[in-house]
């Protein structure tokens, strides 16, 4: 606003976006500095309007039937699928498994709740290559933190050996 004239000035170009990067480097820069040499640490951000969950083919591929449940009856049900979807590609980064692309199912992994709320990944909840995966680099347990807002979701995910 200008203080003489009282008039609403408006910049001539809308401000810049910052780059999506930023986030996912700040976090990941934070948990290297915590690993161990006994874990492994994965990292991945999201954009909560990258997940289409109207594309029900999407959907069946890479969410069991709980986390379909839990997500549907969330506030923000995209922002609840972009969450798990992160936590998931956290889980496979954690893991060491090889990236199969776009193409690949997230099914492998299930992303379910302990009784206080929190995400967990147990063990016996990976199937396919992540249990192969998991099993071959003698993973014991799998701790896992999402975070969303309606706009981004982010997640890490710490594998223990």
């Amino acid at each position: 606003m200008d203080k003489k004239t009282s008039e609403l000035n408006y910049p001539a170009s809308a401000p810049k976006k910052a780059a999506d990067n930023s986030t996912r480097e700040v976090v990941e820069s934070l948990a290297k500095a915590n690993a161990t040499e006994n874990s492994k640490i994965g990292v991945d951000v999201e954009s909560v309007d990258a997940i289409n969950i109207e594309n029900e083919t999407f959907v069946e591929r890479n969410f069991t039937t709980k986390e379909q449940a839990y997500c549907l009856k969330a506030a923000n049900a995209q922002a609840s699928f972009a969450g798990r979807w992160s936590a998931k590609e956290a889980v496979f980064k954690s893991l060491g498994v090889e990236s199969r692309g776009g193409g690949a199912a997230l099914k492998d992994i299930e992303i379910t709740n302990d009784n206080t709320g929190a995400p967990v990944v147990t063990v016996h909840q990976l199937h396919g290559d992540a249990k192969a995966a998991a099993s071959k680099a003698g993973v014991r347990s799998v701790d896992v933190s999402i975070s969303h807002s309606d706009t981004q979701a982010i997640a890490v995910a710490v594998a223990k050996f």
